[in-house]
């Protein structure tokens, strides 16, 4: 038992030391981000975007709504997944999900830029009281699946902390 606790200490102090902490300008989050990202905030749109330059990873988290009684996050994804098809993506599949305790709806898709696949996951989550937001996650099609444990974890330091 003891074991098991000194190493579940060890491997919580070696994720916290791989972290840095952002807060936004309006002090409204802090967001996590994982060591080997490189972070921006956008402050004309409130997002923060991060960059990992040694796999070619880019993830952005962005307020898209403010929260509007009627709305549901079913109808909100229905209309984001028919602009993302006339957009030129192809849809691979939706799946909907509790991320991190919140109701969220996660798309994978496929785009072609000047002949580069891009294999891009687009995650609205709606958060109580505060509204919906949208991570967007993109790195090249030919290594997304060496790096679809990166890219969940990156998202979800990236998860605001309220």
């Amino acid at each position: 038992m003891r074991k098991i606790t000194l190493l579940a200490f060890v491997l919580l102090a070696g994720m916290m030391m791989s972290m840095e902490y952002f807060v936004d300008p309006n002090n409204e989050f802090i967001y996590a981000v994982l060591d080997g990202f490189e972070a921006t905030y956008n402050e004309d749109d409130g997002s923060l975007s991060v960059f990992n330059p040694q796999y070619n990873v880019v993830i952005n988290i962005g307020k898209i709504s403010e929260p509007v009684e009627g709305l549901e996050l079913g109808v909100l994804v229905d209309e984001i997944g028919k602009n993302l098809e006339r957009s030129g993506f192809q849809i691979l599949s939706r799946n909907d999900r509790d991320f991190l305790g919140y109701p969220a709806s996660t798309f994978e898709g496929l785009t072609s830029q000047d002949g580069i696949a891009v294999h891009v996951e687009f995650t609205v989550i709606e958060v109580p009281q505060k509204g919906y937001y949208l991570i967007v996650a993109a790195t090249p099609d030919e290594s997304y699946n060496e790096l679809v444990l990166l890219l969940l974890n990156a998202k979800q330091m990236l998860m605001f902390i309220e």
